[in-house]
């Protein structure tokens, strides 16, 4: 019988680190995402914070049974620094995070085996300084709501939720993602089933890899 999941391990807080080898430098950042959608954001806030650099490569791991991980190496050497990133997630068993390495070139090129080393070690770096905390498994919900009762959602939704910190408002869609105890999860569903009967929700749908 396979053993329940309560709980998951990820960064306990996002951060930044440089390195630079041979004249190229390095720089890594670490993210928290819970959805596909929130890497499109960090990598073009990343790419807009350096517009100059060579190289954006990066991984990423969301969910839990099973998570689903992506890497790529944008521009460098097929296999030589998305997945060295990515094998940095996997060895410390994190999910729901995203790792970001910059590359300014020096000059100098370093190899495959240089650049796999290069990325693994910015990589290692931004994750022992974002450190790891276990937290307990959440249901993830997006919802189409109806405009007029946009705001009122919102305001039974940080009721229901317990606050705000839980929910992402996107009013320019219509909509609302938010996340639950997954021992919340029955008492959840009737409670959408309810606000879209009421005409509140036009449409719901679970989103996590539960």
């Amino acid at each position: 019988m396979e053993k329940e999941i309560h709980t998951y391990l990820t960064i306990e807080n996002e951060c930044v680190s440089e390195l630079v080898i041979k004249r190229s430098k390095f720089i890594a950042h670490s993210f928290s995402v819970t959805y596909q959608e929130m890497v499109r954001e960090k990598l073009l806030k990343i790419q807009s914070l350096y517009p100059n650099a060579s190289h954006w490569c990066y991984a990423w791991r969301i969910g839990y049974n099973p998570p689903l991980d992506f890497f790529a190496d944008a521009g460098e050497p097929h296999g030589t620094a998305g997945r060295p990133i990515l094998g940095s997630i996997l060895t410390r068993n994190l999910t729901n995070l995203l790792v970001i390495v910059t590359r300014y070139f020096g000059g100098k090129k370093l190899g495959v085996r240089g650049l796999i080393n290069a990325y693994q070690q910015a990589a290692e770096m931004v994750l022992e300084n974002s450190g790891a905390i276990e937290k307990e498994l959440l249901a993830e919900f997006i919802l189409k709501i109806n405009p007029t009762d946009f705001q009122l959602m919102v305001n039974q939704l940080i009721y229901f939720c317990r606050g705000k910190k839980y929910l992402d408002i996107l009013p320019n869609y219509g909509e609302i993602r938010f996340r639950i105890l997954l021992q919340r999860l029955q008492e959840t569903l009737s409670f959408l089933e309810l606000k879209q009967r009421e005409g509140f929700i036009l449409n719901w749908e679970r989103c996590d890899t539960l």
